[in-house]
C-alpha cells in the first residue's frame, strides 16, 4: 500500500505539469508523446495530480519550479503552479514562496555553495526561522565528496535537509527519478496530498527517513 510522491521542479522553459493536467482532461500530450500505461486525474488542489498505471502503481505529482536567482544560486519552489522570474534575488523569492504557501528549497550543486555564494547561504541561515526554507540533498552528489558543511550547520539553525533525485538534463538521467528521496510513514488525504505533505515537512518533529545511494565517481565525472 505504497504511494510515491514526485515533487516537480521545472525550469521556466518547461511546463509538463500543465501538459499532464491536459492529459487528465482527455487531451493528448504534445509532440505525439504517449503517457503509456498511465492515467492522470485532477484533484481538488490545483498543484496536484494523481497518476495510476495499468499495473496499479500510484504516484502523486506535485507542480513546482526551479529558479536561477540573481546571486547565481538555484532555488526550488515546490508545491505551486505559479511562475517566477529567473534573476530575482533569493531572499525575495523565498518570501514570495512562503507567502504563497510553497516550499522553498536550496539544492546542493557542484561548486555552487563555495566562495561568494557560500557567504550568501550563511547570511540566509542567520535570519532563517524554522521551515522558512530547506537545503536540498540529491542523488547526483558523489560518494567520494565530503558532506557539505551546510548540511551539518543547517539543522542546528532550523534549516532541515530534504533529499531528492534532482536529475540533470542529460540522456538516461530520467532513470534516476525517484531513486533518492525520503520516506514518510503517514497517511495523506487523497484529494489534498500537497497540503498534508507541506504540513508534515514543516513540523519540527517529523522524522525524515532518507533512501537511495549517492552517485558513483565515474558517473559523476562523466556527467560533469
Amino acid at each position: 500500500n505504497f504511494t510515491g510522491i514526485l515533487l516537480l521542479a521545472e525550469t521556466s522553459k518547461d511546463n509538463w505539469f500543465r501538459h499532464l493536467s491536459d492529459c487528465a482532461d482527455g487531451k493528448g500530450l504534445p509532440g505525439k508523446k504517449s503517457a503509456g500505461a498511465w492515467k492522470f486525474h485532477r484533484l481538488i488542489e490545483p498543484e496536484s495530480l494523481y497518476a495510476q498505471s495499468a499495473e496499479n502503481c500510484k504516484v502523486i505529482l506535485v507542480a513546482g519550479r526551479q529558479v536561477i536567482t540573481a546571486e547565481g544560486l538555484e532555488l526550488l519552489i515546490l508545491q505551486t503552479t505559479s511562475s517566477f522570474n529567473d534573476g530575482t534575488p533569493i531572499r525575495e523569492l523565498i518570501e514570495v514562496a512562503i507567502h504563497e504557501g510553497a516550499l522553498p528549497v536550496i539544492p546542493w550543486g557542484f561548486g555552487k555553495w563555495l566562495g561568494r555564494r557560500g557567504k550568501i547561504l550563511k547570511n540566509l541561515m542567520r535570519t532563517a526561522g524554522h521551515a522558512d526554507f530547506f537545503f536540498g540533498d540529491n542523488g547526483g552528489r558523489p560518494r567520494f565528496w565530503p558532506q557539505p558543511k551546510f548540511f551539518k550547520i543547517g539543522p542546528k539553525r532550523g534549516v532541515r535537509i530534504l533529499p531528492g533525485s534532482d536529475p540533470l538534463p542529460l540522456a538516461n538521467e530520467y532513470q534516476r527519478v525517484g531513486r533518492f528521496g525520503l520516506m514518510i510513514p503517514e497517511e495523506l488525504s487523497r484529494e489534498t496530498p500537497s497540503k498534508g505533505l507541506r504540513h508534515i515537512l514543516s513540523r519540527p518533529d517529523t522524522d525524515f527517513s532518507p533512501f537511495g545511494n549517492l552517485q558513483q565517481p565515474f558517473r559523476f565525472l562523466q556527467n560533469q
